[in-house]
């Protein structure tokens, strides 16, 4: 997939900003909070019609006005094109239309233009809780499974009705109780056989990934899938649990605790791992996601969003990473950094044709 054109209307700090990309490689140099990794996050909003930065809308819209606008210009794998605009007003709903037809449903959107976004906010990854590590299972999935993001959806509406009832005083009926806990379970059922299979399909990427990352191949990561489907079915686990979950007032079984445990040498790795190791840990999981789904369907490279990853990591894995990242076929990249010399770095290493922008206080400008 490549972005030929990205026109920005009040998305954050960008008042107005029309810009053409080379199909190869795009950099974007600016100071910190000049609006660069607004850039990307208006071209992450078009994949997946929420902010990268924040989930709430409301923070996504230009202070000084009421509405934000987002239109894109992409050409497939084998040339076809597709129009997207993303549009919302304070206190309204968002408008979303593909080729000038609206489309209802986020969730049919969501997977055609493929992306995964590389940000320092990845840490969490690492440093957070289990609910990050679901979510990025979870934008992976998504991506290439319909069906996965529809169990995804009908397990969370499920789950918030569940503990709603859990929460109140008065003792919930136990046949509503038995309705949402099949659909739990049936849902739930979808979830962890996908994220299981995920897992199994994604390591050996990882773990090699990782290897020529780091440098180091005394240095074993792994990724294990821990989960309550490992025990069965959930629907029993769900309904002997009610009495002690009416005391909590919560669900405390299910998908939505699933966790991966991140190793190092056997060891966690948010307890044993130098700064450098933690990075080049989450580093290697999301270039790792961009490998896994670019070769998950056909005519479906996705976007790779680099947003300021070079800070904190030694000479070594920088390079490491930079002739990884210039050297394979991954598409279309867009890169952003404080530092003009890291992006020169990237530029000279590769053979691709590129653009490079200045960002500054919102404006966009072609070098």
């Amino acid at each position: 997939m490549i972005l030929n054109h990205l026109t920005i209307t009040n998305y954050r700090n960008i008042g107005v900003a029309s810009l053409e990309f080379s199909p190869n490689i795009n950099c974007l140099v600016g100071a910190n909070g000049m609006g660069k990794s607004n850039v990307l996050d208006a071209i992450y909003y078009l994949s997946f019609c929420r902010g990268f930065a924040s989930a709430q809308d409301a923070l996504n819209v230009n202070h000084d006005t009421d509405y934000f606008i987002l239109e894109g210009d992409y050409t497939d794998d084998i040339d076809s094109h597709k129009r997207v605009c993303c549009s919302l007003k304070r206190g309204a709903r968002k408008r979303l239309k593909v080729d000038g037809k609206d489309v209802k449903r986020i969730s049919e959107h969501v997977g055609h233009i493929p992306l995964v976004i590389i940000a320092p906010a990845d840490s969490a990854l690492i440093l957070g809780g289990s609910e990050e590590r679901r979510r990025f299972m979870d934008m992976v999935i998504m991506q290439y499974s319909a069906p996965y993001l529809d169990a995804l959806i009908r397990y969370d509406k499920a789950l918030k009705q569940r503990n709603a009832l859990l929460k109140q005083e008065a003792e919930p009926d136990s046949s509503v109780l038995d309705v949402l806990e099949d659909m739990m379970s049936m849902s739930g059922q979808v979830i962890y056989e996908q994220r299981k299979q995920f897992i199994t399909d994604f390591l050996p990427i990882f773990t090699d990934l990782y290897t020529q990352l780091s440098g180091n191949t005394n240095e074993q990561a792994g990724i294990t899938y821990i989960s309550h489907g490992d025990r069965g079915e959930l629907r029993p686990q769900l309904h002997d649990w009610r009495a002690k979950e009416r005391i909590v007032g919560y669900s405390l079984h299910g998908m939505h605790k699933d966790e991966l445990e991140l190793t190092l040498n056997g060891f966690g790795v948010k307890r044993e791992a130098s700064q450098g190791q933690q990075k080049t840990f989450f580093i290697a999981m999301k270039l790792a996601q961009f490998i896994f789904l670019k070769n998950k369907g056909e005519h479906r490279v996705p976007l790779l969003l680099l947003d300021d990853i070079f800070d904190k990591l030694d000479a070594n894995r920088v390079e490491r990473i930079i002739s990884y990242v210039s050297n394979q076929n991954f598409g279309q990249i867009f890169i952003t950094d404080t530092r003009r010399e890291h992006l020169d770095r990237i530029l000279a290493a590769t053979q691709h044709d590129y653009k490079l922008f200045n960002v500054t206080n919102g404006e966009v400008s072609q070098v």
